[in-house]
């Protein structure tokens, strides 16, 4: 199985979606990177239809200047889901796409039939606190990123002049929405809205967002579950099957057979 692309002009802005698999829409908002691909999330779409749109700013879609916050983003998926023609989907995001999950679900939670929350960013956790991207040394990103280094094991090094450009590219879309703070000072007041049911999953050897915040993501959602994967880094999905099939198998258990 392997994904088809299809584009979409939202507000002004070609936007890429990937989908792959039949059934029920399952939306996926990746995270603040798009290096390594999304293939390892293909299991997903043997239980549902995977949706995997690209940010503006980062892998396939195209630039936008004009995000500058986060909820523009939200805006810009909730354009997305009326030009798919999407209604009730069941939502997962990972570590940006999290926060952008939260959000979208919190604002509109009669969209969100269930949702999975990996290792997501945007919570202020002042005894845990999220590590401020912009402030790691280059040399330290990848081991910050997983705890298992093979998963970069298919990019050419030294990296080409279009990959390292492409980072950079990405890493400004983010500077544009997360360079004052790595964190929502008023989210964790609004999550009480999620009430659908909702999975928190995190990989315990997270270096970038520590797995101590699970339980306060847990605690402040009414309706949370909360699955710790041992020996997993922040990219969890790309270290192991078993972190792809936790969300799948969570998400796959409101659709009826």
């Amino acid at each position: 199985m392997s994904f088809q692309e299809d584009r979409y002009e939202i507000n002004g802005v070609d936007t890429a979606v990937f989908t792959a698999g039949e059934g029920e829409p399952l939306v996926f908002l990746h995270g603040a990177g798009t290096a390594l691909g999304f293939d390892s999330l293909l299991p997903l779409a043997e239980r549902a239809r995977l949706i995997v749109p690209h940010h503006p700013g980062f892998g396939a879609s195209a630039d936008d200047t004009r995000i500058d916050q986060f909820q523009d983003y939200v805006l810009h998926y909730l354009d997305l889901f009326e030009r798919l023609g999407l209604g009730q989907v069941a939502l997962a995001g990972h570590s940006l796409g999290g926060y952008l999950a939260s959000l979208l679900a919190v604002q509109q939670p009669q969209r969100v039939s269930r949702l999975a929350l990996a290792a997501p960013f945007g919570l202020w956790a002042r005894e845990h606190p999220t590590v401020d991207f912009f402030s790691i040394p280059d040399e330290e990103v990848v081991p910050m990123l997983t705890a298992d280094l093979s998963i970069f094991a298919g990019i050419e090094m030294p990296p080409t002049p279009e990959f390292l450009a492409e980072r950079y590219r990405e890493s400004t879309s983010f500077a544009r929405i997360a360079w004052k703070r790595p964190y929502d000072p008023k989210l964790e007041r609004w999550l009480h809205r999620l009430a659908m049911p909702t999975l928190i999953v995190w990989g315990d050897a997270d270096r970038l967002i520590p797995v101590q915040q699970a339980e306060i993501w847990a605690a402040a959602i009414p309706n949370a579950e909360t699955r710790i994967l041992p020996g997993l880094g922040h990219l969890l999905f790309d270290e192991s099957r078993e972190a792809v099939d936790a969300v799948g198998d969570f998400l796959s258990a409101g659709v009826a057979a």
